[in-house]
């Protein structure tokens, strides 16, 4: 019994160019030649394209890919040591494992839809891939645009200091490498640079440096976003305590609570270290512990050594000094849509309600009027007023 085995012509194939002895394969070749070998390599697009429509079946649209470049692709298989990426070209890419980001490794997965950067395309030998892509390397692409675009915006990224350099850091944020100047490590001038290193701290990018390639961050412009809020919270008779950034005449400047500053004057400073301030032995870094003293268009903080003397506040007592109702003469402060602002002593304001004036009432700030109070709540700091 013999076996045959018979083919069918298929429709549209020139088997004349496919012939290797053909004059019209020999007219299109191009001769190349390994380095360190001497055989020859056959190559044309348009004929390897040709075949590789025939063979699947479905004519597709190639895109050849070229170095430094995204495509999309689907994982095909995995081995110990590659994936092999189908991006739609007579050749797989292929991602090796070894050099990815070991975080990233989940996303890779047999099946799965997948974004690669083409790193090297090349004739393949016996040690060499064809082409050579990374899934790790287009996402740290992607996060580096996302971060440079966020230049000027206040925006915050958490990185850690990975180098001290001449001049400044080094960090890591998320696998993108930034550089941030020594003189935007803090608020203040770092008394220990390597203080830093190792640590997690929040930065904003704030500008791109075109001939190193490297985006520049600051630690300060993160810390300044924080002032406001920071403010609100301090407390006054509460102790506290900060480290010393520097000395003048008039005083020792301290920062504390990580982004605030303030001047503890000659004369708040306690006696015990008096001699200390005057012989300039206190140093920046040293430790110290003060109170809030005042805080001044809510932007000035003064601080001082000395607790400070408990304040009787003129709303303490203001039920036994006052009857309701009582007639009180008092001082126009400011007229608002609903009402006018009356103060009867220093910081001691009241409303009087629109609805208790008349359509035709007039008044000016700093203008005298008598006035009748009908409310007073201590607990919220406010009094009612009716004419």
């Amino acid at each position: 019994m013999t076996n045959k085995t018979s083919f069918e012509a298929i429709p549209g194939f020139d088997w004349e160019l496919h012939n290797s002895d053909s004059p019209k394969l020999k007219e299109n070749k191009k001769i190349k030649k390994h380095e360190g070998d001497n055989s020859k390599v056959y190559c044309h697009a348009d004929y390897a394209q040709t075949l590789y429509e025939l063979y699947s079946g479905k004519s597709l649209d190639l895109q050849e890919p070229i170095e430094g470049t995204v495509v999309n692709g689907k994982v095909v298989s995995i081995n110990d040591r590659y994936a092999i990426i189908d991006i739609n070209w007579r050749e797989d890419a292929m991602v090796d494992l070894q050099k990815e980001n070991s975080e990233y490794l989940k996303y890779i997965q047999e099946g799965f839809p997948i974004e690669v950067l083409i790193e090297k395309v090349q004739n393949p030998t016996n040690r060499e891939i064809a082409i050579q892509a990374s899934y790790s390397k287009n996402i740290l692409s992607k996060k580096k645009e996302e971060i440079k675009s966020s230049i000027g915006q206040p925006v915050g990224y958490l990185g850690t200091v990975k180098e001290l350099i001449h001049g400044g850091y080094f960090l890591d944020i998320d696998g993108v490498k930034c550089f941030m100047p020594g003189s935007l490590g803090g608020m203040n001038k770092l008394v220990d640079f390597e203080s830093l290193l190792g640590k997690q701290i929040y930065v904003m990018p704030i500008n791109y440096s075109r001939e190193k390639d490297y985006i520049v961050v600051s630690h300060r412009e993160y810390l300044k976003q924080l002032v406001p809020k920071e403010m609100e919270k301090l407390m006054f008779g509460q102790k506290y305590t900060g480290f010393v950034t520097g000395c003048s005449r008039h005083g020792i400047f301290v920062e504390f609570n990580s982004c605030l500053t303030g001047l503890i004057a000659k004369s708040d400073i306690e006696d015990s270290l008096i001699n200390d301030f005057e012989n300039k032995s206190i140093r920046p870094g040293h430790e110290i512990e003060f109170y809030i003293s005042e805080i001044i268009d809510n932007e000035k903080i003064v601080l001082s050594m000395k607790e400070p003397k408990p304040q009787i506040s003129a709303w303490d007592d203001i039920e036994s000094r006052y009857k309701i109702p009582s007639s009180v003469t008092g001082r126009v402060r400011k007229i608002v849509k609903y009402g006018v602002f009356v103060e009867i002593e220093p910081k001691v304001v009241g409303l009087l309600h629109k609805s208790q004036l008349d359509e035709n009432s007039e008044f000016e700030v700093g203008q005298e009027i008598e006035v009748k109070i009908v409310k007073i709540d201590k607990d919220s700091k406010k009094l009612d007023f009716t004419m």
